[in-house]
């Protein structure tokens, strides 16, 4: 009877363990995408295949690139950003250099989605979908 607690302790030890060395996905790349959002003063807006993101960096949860989209009646928009991803590895936030944060999902892998949240008189909200370009 010693022998099976002594087994079952070790068994749920080594669960343990690799359970907690989870998964971070790569997401080191090129992406391309689509979005729809409403903005201040503005609107309701959507566009196909109108933004890159690249993420040039990644060390771990850490990530770092560039995102660019030539958004209807804003122009074309680029900028950096660094992000971190959660515990889960599949959540991932993303603060914008310039304003704006961004709540993003690992939907599989090869497609994210970024909530954009921006306040202030310029206030938006944008839902991104994102393939990676192979």
């Amino acid at each position: 009877m010693a022998a099976i607690r002594t087994f079952t302790v070790a068994a749920l030890m080594l669960a343990t363990i690799g359970l907690s060395v989870a998964y971070i996905p790569n997401i080191v790349g090129n992406w391309t995408g689509s979005y729809e959002g409403y903005v201040n003063n503005i609107g309701f807006t959507n566009a196909t295949d109108a933004l890159t993101l690249k993420i040039s960096e990644q060390k771990g949860r850490l990530f770092a690139g560039n995102l660019s989209g030539n958004l209807s009646g804003l122009g074309k928009e680029v900028g950096g950003f660094s992000g971190v991803f959660a515990l889960d590895n599949k959540t991932f936030y993303m603060a914008e250099y310039d304003m704006g944060y961004d709540v993003g999902s690992i939907l599989s892998n090869d497609t994210i989605e970024l909530l954009y949240l921006e306040d202030g008189k310029t206030g938006r909200v944008f839902i991104d979908e994102f393939h990676r370009v192979k």
